[in-house]
């Protein structure tokens, strides 16, 4: 176990616990040391945590091994979990039993002033099962066919059910790092079908990091949070128009394109992120075109 610094050796703003710590999570802690945040990244694998992260070894899905969140002060935590495949099962033990147990792992107040460390809990748009293109915010009904929706909802449950301050964040879809799944499409030859148009909604994964920087700076602050807030940009868009874009942007011939299969997941909706803005956050990618030039 590494040695923690305490807050006599190093003055900080506070101390945050990043529970799944993989990419989302280590580009947050960057974040968060930067602005002099004490950062702990707890994942089974620590591994290939950076060395300037702090590191805990956990499995979610082993009660035992979170005895030792508790024997230390948080004053926020950050959940980013991972599902080890896209399956019922895997699922339910990520987002469901392994969630749960966190929570319950979480230290308690100690007195009737004191409070639970703030939790942000990284969920999904998959919570929302609309289809017909419709626009959707956080008074939507949530009513998803997929179990993968399902599943992120009732974790978004558990988390409403915590006894301290917690938000459950919607992120459309994440990208950013690396080459784009889209781009490979594109490369290997095929196009997502014109017709029927299906609305994507997408995120920069260094706006995702923003968000939960901008939520704890927000909370610390004493000024209110909402339960659930829609990550995604401003600028929902067909996801053909978005490959047509990428096609253009990397010199790919539209003409040599062949329209492969729609995509199973996602649904088709046209996120709105308007509670998100009016609570000050300002996107540094609010659209793809910036997202995607930003390589």
């Amino acid at each position: 176990m590494a040695n923690f610094l305490t807050s006599q050796q190093l003055k900080t703003k506070g101390k945050v616990l990043l529970v799944g710590c993989g990419e989302l999570g280590i580009q947050t802690a960057g974040l968060l040391q930067a602005d002099h945040y004490e950062v702990v990244g707890a994942r089974r694998t620590i591994q290939s945590l950076p060395k300037s992260i702090a590191a805990l070894s956990i499995d979610i899905t082993e009660p035992a091994s979170l005895a030792v969140l508790s024997e230390q002060q948080w004053d926020a935590v950050i959940i980013t979990l991972t599902a080890d495949s896209f399956t019922a099962d895997a699922y339910r033990r990520t987002y469901i039993e392994g969630l749960h147990n966190v929570l319950q792992s979480l230290p308690r107040p100690l007195s009737d002033q004191a409070v639970s460390p703030l939790v942000l809990f990284a969920s999904s748009t998959s919570v929302y099962g609309q289809t017909d293109g419709s626009s959707v915010d956080e008074y939507s009904a949530t009513v998803p066919a997929s179990f993968s929706g399902q599943t992120m909802l009732a974790a978004e449950a558990l988390v409403e059910e915590y006894p301290g301050p917690a938000c459950s964040i919607r992120f459309g879809g994440i990208y950013g790092r690396g080459k784009s799944r889209l781009v490979s499409r594109l490369e290997a030859g095929e196009i997502c079908p014109h017709e029927p148009a299906v609305i994507s909604n997408r995120i920069h994964s260094v706006d995702c990091c923003r968000i939960f920087m901008h939520l704890l700076r927000r909370y610390q602050a004493g000024q209110p949070l909402d339960s659930i807030y829609l990550a995604v940009d401003s600028q929902p868009t067909p996801l053909y128009e978005v490959m047509q874009w990428l096609a253009n942007k990397n010199r790919i011939p539209l003409a040599s394109l062949k329209q492969g299969a729609a995509s199973a997941r996602g649904g088709n909706k046209r996120c709105l992120n308007q509670r998100l803005l009016s609570s000050g956050f300002s996107l540094q990618y609010p659209s793809f075109k910036e997202g995607f030039s930003d390589r």
